[in-house]
């Protein structure tokens, strides 16, 4: 063979060595301990969250419902349904014709936002209201949660809300997950 055909050959690297470093890396990774290296990550935990042996006691709270007996029809001053005002880039406003909302304030059925104000004000100056307060170990008055069945309007929610901030609730939860229109 010439210099020529040496220089013309295939090079073909030793793959051996590589071979035998992957072996010994499976050896190494189903060998050691994962628990101890774990155990060594410094972790920075919250002390005072995550599984502990307290038991916690449920909260009493003022369950506020509502419930769409009419949805009513959308009227449109301007444009229509689905048609976009080019001025804001938005879907037109409306306004419902024939919306009607029944509310449950605890199990009392209400059928006007004046009646549920009344309500929740009565409820909210009973002293049977008032729960402890861990935090200052007096005592409060309950939070109250607003539940907004399918069909419920933004506007039906929000007027809620302002009832029962104005009754002097000062904790007001949103619950969900009641299912879809």
């Amino acid at each position: 063979m010439s210099a020529l055909d040496d220089a013309q050959e295939e090079v073909k690297p030793d793959m051996t060595p590589m071979i035998d470093v992957v072996f010994l890396m499976i050896i190494f990774f189903i060998c050691i301990d994962f628990k101890v290296l774990e155990s060594k990550l410094p972790a920075y935990l919250p002390k005072d969250k995550g599984s502990q042996t307290d038991v916690v006691e449920p909260q009493e709270q003022l369950s506020v419902k509502i419930h769409v007996e009419q949805a009513g029809t959308p009227e449109y001053k301007h444009g229509g349904a689905n048609q976009v005002n080019p001025n804001t880039g938005r879907a037109y406003r409306f306004s419902l014709v024939g919306h009607k909302v029944k509310w449950e304030v605890g199990p009392k059925p209400l059928y006007n936002l004046a009646d549920v104000d009344a309500e929740l004000k009565r409820i909210a100056t009973n002293p049977a209201s008032m729960v402890p307060d861990k935090e200052t170990g007096g005592r409060k008055l309950m939070g109250c949660v607003i539940e907004a069945y399918p069909g419920t309007y933004y506007e039906d929610v929000a007027k809620t809300a302002d009832a029962c901030k104005n009754a002097g609730f000062q904790e007001i939860n949103f619950g969900g997950g009641l299912g879809a229109k």
